[in-house]
């Protein structure tokens, strides 16, 4: 019947034998020299080749669909981000520009607020009493420009408080797109080791049926069979295993839990905003901070080699490591939390790349083992700490097998002279510790930077320096350009100063680069001292100890402070609300007192006798602990080179007299890659010298805004710390105070027993 099938309608019976004849002969030829597999194994192989292969393609090309559906979902959510804005808008909005519409009548209508109007067409508007065609034009444009404008300031942003459906599919996507990097390059390589799979897929086909075998020539056949074992063994082997583990942990990626997505994100929120920024979709901000035209230009248009980078820049950081490649020695000023190392570690590698091997870190001892920690994080070059009793063993193992060495100030004194060969670049991490000529470590550091032709000096705070101090710092990098600067001190606000300072000095602040910060809400929790405290506080002024006043309500048991409440109260309120808490104070003895009072909640603390490899373990622990944990830190050591971000509630036992170690101590929180609104409490008293520090502060950061926003370096009248006048004149004060009180006291005394 298949005979007539094949051979048409007017076959006849020698035909037929004919044909058989060919079949039985050609299964004959086949059978002594090429046997067919069989035909189930055959099909067994084709469909698990085919599928992986499918798979492996399409994890391969999947970038550019997920970069789509990234980009797609993001201006989804901004445009419900707009229309829930608008929804809060009353229509009241329409006549803004008093043109006479009518809201009265689309309030009678039932209509409320901008959302409403935006979604009705011009017909129904005419629809409504009292709303002509003309009227209702006008509303539609004002609405539509309304939406427009809402929408162009809109930028993305993620919300833990407030998920919605947009920004969860947003997440789900950007959250594919960053774990999945590694599984997309791996099946490219799958694919490339075993490029003849398609060929092959192609080839064993005659295997796989009576029909396609018989009709095949004996090379086809043969060809078949080849890429049948091919397959086979493929199958069989290492690389499918491979590629079914692939292919298993991207589907796990894809199919992530939304819970997952956004633990990975608070953990990784720079990496999240960098892939936004990398497609576009960050607001456009000052990269250059005032740096003048030309030379932007020139820095924009350097070359950046990022191969033994592991971690991704945003578009200021890069922007920050060419101007430093391209003007070599140079002082960056950048705000701290904006990423001053990963700037410096880009730099690196670089230079790693064009063939440098030896890199030398200069930072204080608290921060060595951070800057491994981050070494180690963001590039694949080798890392050695030299410093402590092995410190020449270390520094001899840096020299001969190259790398990044980090040194402590105290170290480089000792080990100066031993740096006798040239290094790519000497990075010096807080620079401001060596304004002073005359130090040893600011000798030390000098006689280094002879071995090099490139010299990073890195401080977030500049403006702690008077502009002599800064002079001389830029005085180390360019001896040029201070010899220029000595003679227009007085003209340090000015743009001819900024002008002059520009090529060896970039300072950028989070708002000229960052869109995605959340809220930083500052707090003056002020309490009223009882009278236990006050008496406390009188002997304390009596006795003229500025300290002692300073400790106010921390000087009595815990059970009677005022501030020991309020900061049980709002580590209670942190740990509801689901955050971690970071309390800094001056004074060892409060810090005993919060761990005294808060327990086994409690971290630390981290004071000046913690070494620094003790240091990063307390934020490593501080880092996976639970909700309502407690890191607790004395304000000028916590607050200085470390990253905690895992902490959204900062509480202040006290304020600092100076106001850099305040700001230090908030962006330890308050940085990028901060999730959370960050709330700071100030835990002050009422009619103390807290209230006379706190109008320093005020003042001081007045100055410092001031001046900041021009990104100069320093000014003359700026000086942090208060000076000893001001010390004895808040003592006399108080002291005049309290003594007025205890009169006041007194003669109400006598008063009541008469």
């Amino acid at each position: 019947m298949r005979a007539y099938i094949i051979l048409g309608r007017g076959a006849n019976s020698e035909d037929i034998q004919g044909f058989i004849t060919k079949i039985h002969m050609e299964m004959y030829d086949v059978s002594e020299k090429v046997k067919r597999p069989d035909k189930q194994a055959v099909k067994a192989v084709v469909d698990k080749a085919t599928k992986i292969s499918d798979s492996l393609t399409s994890i391969s090309v999947n970038d550019e669909a997920v970069k789509q559906a990234v980009i797609q979902q993001a201006y989804a959510l901004i445009d419900d981000s707009a229309l829930r804005e608008m929804a809060n808008i009353s229509i009241d909005a329409l006549n803004a520009e008093k043109q006479g519409i009518r809201v009265s009548a689309l309030r009678n209508a039932g209509i409320e607020n901008m959302y409403e109007v935006y979604h009705l067409p011009v017909q129904a508007l005419v629809g409504i009493k009292g709303i002509g065609e003309e009227t209702a034009h006008k509303i539609k444009k004002t609405t539509n420009e309304m939406y427009d404008a809402i929408s162009a300031s809109r930028r993305v942003r993620i919300d833990l408080r407030q998920r919605t459906q947009y920004q969860d599919k947003l997440m789900q996507s950007l959250y594919i797109l960053r774990n999945g990097e590694n599984l997309r390059n791996k099946a490219r390589e799958l694919l490339a080791q075993e490029k003849n799979i398609s060929t092959a897929l192609e080839d064993v086909k005659p295997s796989s049926g009576f029909f396609g075998w018989t009709f095949s020539s004996k090379s086809k056949r043969i060809s078949s069979v080849e890429a049948y074992r091919y397959l086979s063994d493929l199958m069989g082997g290492p690389f499918k295993d491979e590629a079914e583990s692939c292919i298993a942990e991207y589907d796990n990626i894809v199919n992530a839990r939304s819970n997952q997505v956004y633990a990975d994100y608070e953990e990784n929120a720079v990496a999240y905003y960098t892939i936004l920024e990398n497609l576009g979709l960050g607001v456009d901000k000052n990269l250059a901070g005032g740096l003048p035209a030309e030379l932007v230009e020139e820095v924009e248009h350097r070359s950046l080699d990022l191969t033994h980078m592991k971690t991704s820049l945003r578009r200021y950081q890069i922007f920050g490591a060419k101007y430093i490649l391209r003007q070599e020695k140079v002082l960056l000023g950048d705000e701290m939390g904006l990423g001053k190392t990963i700037q410096a570690l880009a730099v690196i590698a670089h230079l790693k790349s064009k063939g440098e091997t030896h890199f030398l870190v200069v930072c204080p001892a608290s921060i060595l083992v951070n800057w491994q920690r981050e070494t180690r994080k963001h590039t694949d070059i080798p890392s050695i700490i030299i410093h402590g009793m092995d410190k020449e063993f270390e520094f001899e193992q840096w020299k001969a097998k190259g790398g990044i060495g980090i040194i402590n100030y105290e170290s480089l004194v000792r080990l100066a002279d031993k740096l006798d060969f040239n290094v790519g670049i000497i990075v010096v991490d807080e620079a401001h510790l060596v304004k002073n000529p005359l130090a040893q470590r600011t000798r030390a550091l000098i006689a280094c930077s002879e071995r090099t032709d490139r010299i990073l000096y890195m401080t977030g705070t500049p403006l702690e320096n008077r502009v002599e101090e800064m002079c001389f710092l830029i005085k180390c990098l360019r001896h040029d350009i201070a010899k220029k600067l000595s003679t227009m001190k007085s003209l340090a606000s000015t743009q001819r100063f900024r002008n002059e300072i520009a090529p060896v000095y970039l300072r950028r602040v989070r708002d000229d680069v960052l869109d995605e910060l959340p809220d930083l809400i500052e707090n003056e929790d002020w309490l009223e001292l009882d009278n236990l405290e006050l008496d406390s506080y009188y002997v304390a002024v009596t006795s003229k100890s500025f300290m002692a006043m300073r400790r106010l309500s921390w000087d009595v048991d815990v059970s009677y402070s005022s501030k020991a409440r309020r900061l049980l109260e709002l580590c209670e309120q942190a740990r509801d609300e689901g955050r971690k808490v970071i309390v800094y104070s001056f004074f060892l003895n409060t810090l005993q007192k919060v761990c005294q009072i808060l327990g086994d909640r409690v971290i630390g603390p981290i004071t000046g006798g913690v070494s620094p490899v003790n240091r990063q373990q307390i934020i490593d622990e501080f880092a996976k602990a639970e909700s309502g944990t407690v890191l607790v830190a004395q304000v000028q050591t916590g607050g200085f080179g470390l990253n905690i971000q895992s902490a959204s509630m900062v509480i202040l036992c006290e304020p600092q007299i100076k106001p850099s170690l305040e700001t230090q101590a908030i962006s330890r929180a308050y940085r990028m890659g901060q999730v959370r609104d960050v709330q700071v409490h100030r835990l002050l008293c009422v009619d103390t010298v807290d209230e006379r520090i706190m109008e320093l502060l005020r003042k001081k950061q007045e100055e410092f805004d001031t001046y900041a926003d021009e990104s100069v370096a320093g000014i003359e009248s700026l000086k942090e710390e208060p000076s000893i006048d001001w010390i004895r004149e808040i003592i006399e004060e108080e002291g005049e105070r309290i003594r007025a009180l205890q009169l006041e006291s007194a003669r109400e005394g006598d008063a009541a027993l008469s």
